[in-house]
């Protein structure tokens, strides 16, 4: 895990800082503008150049999640501290998550004075007050990562500095690569891959929406770069595997290694 107890040393000067995510903005957001599903190791790259990150907590009501199980997971290998913002109350339920988030923030605020950076991942306008407050009453800088199309104005103005999702290189996703990469990793581990296989390992391993890792997949059959072909993995079992056609793959350069390598550094 990123986040122990011992407290680390500031040698690189950066603020010492505390985050707080309102992952159902993140998610729904990003897939409802951009149809892209949340970097998450993209961003906690980024705040290593801004911060020495202390705490991050994620904050979600996991009832609204297709895949609840699936996005924990995602989280979890950055951080434990999820809390589930699920009441089932339907009066309280709208922003119930807000309510929670704010919570957690002016505790927060209230009992660590070592803290110097309060981040908030949320483009809610709800949060403009506690901007305020965290500024002006307890003299703290105040970082906010929004997805873009859906930052509040006032929350923006109200912040010392705002980023937006997806970057230029997030819109620029080489989707057709991430899919020859993970054919290529399970063809050498002698796994064999369906479609519908192909399309869940490329979407969670590099954080694509499935339906956009789905119409990539077809193109690349449509054109003859993959095909399916009924193959025997077992005594009396078929499957209709995917098979890469390397040497067309490689005689009109449809594949750059060397964009998935970059992106891992």
């Amino acid at each position: 895990m990123l986040f122990r107890k011992k407290r680390k040393s500031n040698r690189n000067n950066l603020p010492r800082a505390v985050a707080f995510v309102d992952y159902e903005h993140w998610y729904i957001s990003l897939e409802r503008i951009h149809g892209l599903r949340p970097n998450i190791d993209a961003w906690f790259d980024d705040l290593k150049e801004k911060c020495n990150l202390e705490e991050v907590i994620f904050f979600a009501n996991f009832s609204k999640f297709k895949e609840k199980e699936v996005e924990t997971k995602r989280i979890r290998a950055f951080t434990n501290k999820i809390i589930d913002t699920y009441n089932p109350d339907q009066y309280y339920m709208k922003d119930y998550t807000d309510f929670i988030i704010l919570d957690n923030i002016y505790q927060k605020a209230l009992s660590s004075s070592d803290v110097n950076l309060f981040i908030i991942f949320s483009g809610d306008g709800h949060f403009s007050s506690v901007v305020a407050f965290l500024r002006n009453f307890c003299n703290k800088k105040v970082g906010i990562y929004a997805v873009k199309g859906s930052l509040n104005h006032n929350l923006a103005k109200n912040a010392d500095w705002t980023e937006v999702v997806p970057t230029e290189e997030d819109f620029d996703l080489p989707i057709q690569n991430y899919i020859f990469t993970c054919l290529e990793e399970n063809e050498r581990a002698k796994n064999h891959l369906t479609f519908n296989k192909t399309v869940e390992l490329t979407s969670s391993k590099y954080s694509v929406d499935l339906e956009l890792v789905r119409r990539n997949l077809s193109e690349l059959i449509d054109n003859g770069y993959i095909s399916q072909e009924q193959e025997r993995v077992g005594r009396n079992r078929y499957l209709r595997v995917l098979n890469a056609n390397w040497e067309k793959i490689k005689n009109e350069n449809a594949w750059n290694k060397d964009a998935i390598l970059l992106k891992r550094r």
